[in-house]
């Protein structure tokens, strides 16, 4: 058994009979409005990875499932979690797409070779309390004979989860672990300055790489791959990555190596780079990414534009408009979740503030604002709230400084 890396969260199994199964396949850049680009740069495409036996889909977000490239024979045979609104498996369908797997949270599946388990959310939320939470991600454990792979993707565990998948396969071969926070925060938050930006961004990091020290020991993987996290944003947001929540594969690796207090395989892989699950290690030389190298990529791809750039400046009479009756459909949507929520959330309009969500806290506010052509694409359901706050499209003044999950959660359903 063997895996092949090719970037973020997209890698191809072998089983030891050369049965392959492709994994996220995200690999042209422009995803999230088209801010994210992969880094390092591809040479990877789309026609590349056609020759597998079958593609794991993790979830909807396009760094995982890139819509707009997905494209593969109609019969493929597709693994999907089989749980909940199943947003993905209704796009797949809308394409053409029909020979699924579908498997429940912790149903085995044999597919060939691999015997494949999935699992849904581990968490509602890893970090905070939340009361909906993540309604999308899954994670896959891949087993021939002996040997077991487990590909988290951004489905992180919790403690509880690691004793658990632990106690199920004992003898975990390699793990494929998330140690980035991809998202607005706090990149997009101007309630801070740039000194607090940076502080938070360095937080977010130990949070992660610590949380990841304390769950490694519990599941006990032979190697550790830090996995789902490459990429940078380019166009006119790119001095944001300074302030992103994830940094190199690199910077995890070596946190891991100096502070994890568990005997394991700590690893990185280049594009196309190979490990062995048998003999645990990895095919070929690897080189580390440079950092000055990134700075280049991001300073060459900053004058891109994003896709709304290129729409004409809408109806600014009928925008707000339609801003009230999503409005009105938002509110339905919250009391039909029946969500207790902290924040009040209000929408920069042309400078004029319109309340979209009620909160249970009177000062605590949280301010959304975005180019208005994209705002008509989120209202149109041409693009999606979510994706625009990881793609660094909105920016956001909190105050005070407290997350509050449900409203971004929320804000998902924010269209007519």
């Amino acid at each position: 058994m063997k895996f092949e890396f090719i970037s973020n969260a997209c890698g191809i199994f072998y089983s030891s009979k050369g049965t392959k199964i492709l994994c996220d396949p995200w690999v042209e850049d422009k995803i999230f409005d088209g801010s994210w680009y992969n880094y390092p740069p591809l040479k990877t495409k789309i026609k590349d990875l056609q020759d597998v036996d079958a593609i794991y889909l993790s979830h909807i977000h396009p760094d995982h499932y890139d819509e707009r490239n997905f494209n593969f024979p109609k019969n493929m045979p597709i693994i999907l979690l089989n749980e909940g609104p199943n947003f993905l498996k209704k796009n797949l369908e809308k394409k053409g797409y029909k020979n699924f797997i579908e498997v429940k949270d912790k149903e085995t599946r044999k597919f060939k070779e691999f015997e494949i388990t999935l699992y849904k959310p581990f968490t509602k939320h890893i970090y905070e309390e939340s009361l909906l939470g993540n309604l999308i991600d899954s994670a896959i454990a891949l087993r021939e004979n002996d040997i077991v792979a487990i590909n988290f993707n951004d489905n992180t565990p919790d403690e509880r989860a690691c004793v658990e998948i632990n106690n199920k396969f004992k003898n975990i071969h390699l793990a494929l672990m998330n140690y980035n926070a991809a998202g607005p925060y706090p990149s997009c938050f101007d309630n801070l300055s740039k000194v607090e930006k940076k502080i938070e961004h360095s937080r977010i990091l130990k949070r992660n790489f610590d949380h990841l020290c304390k769950t490694i020991p519990l599941l006990k993987p032979k190697s550790v791959l830090p996995f789902a996290g490459a990429y940078v944003i380019g166009g006119k947001n790119f001095e944001k990555n300074e302030y992103l929540g994830t940094t190199t594969w690199d910077d995890c690796a070596e946190y891991l190596i100096k502070n994890l207090k568990f005997k394991t395989n700590i690893f990185c892989l280049m594009e196309n780079q190979i490990f062995d699950l048998i003999k645990l290690e990895r095919v070929g030389d690897y080189k580390k990414i440079k950092k000055e190298d990134m700075i280049d990529y991001i300073n060459k791809i900053k004058s891109e534009k994003y896709d709304y750039e290129f729409d004409a400046n809408p109806d600014e009479e009928k925008l707000e408009k339609d801003i009230e009756i999503a409005k009105t459909r938002l509110n339905e949507r919250s009391n039909k979740f029946n969500v207790d929520l902290k924040s009040n959330v209000f929408l920069d309009f042309n400078g004029k503030k319109i309340k979209i969500l009620d909160g249970k806290i009177k000062d605590q506010n949280l301010i959304c604002s975005m180019d208005n052509r994209l705002l008509r694409r989120i209202l149109d359901k041409k693009s999606h709230w979510n994706n625009a706050e990881i793609g660094t499209h909105i920016s956001f003044k909190r105050s005070p400084n407290k997350m509050d999950p449900d409203v971004h959660t929320l804000l998902s359903f924010f269209h007519i």
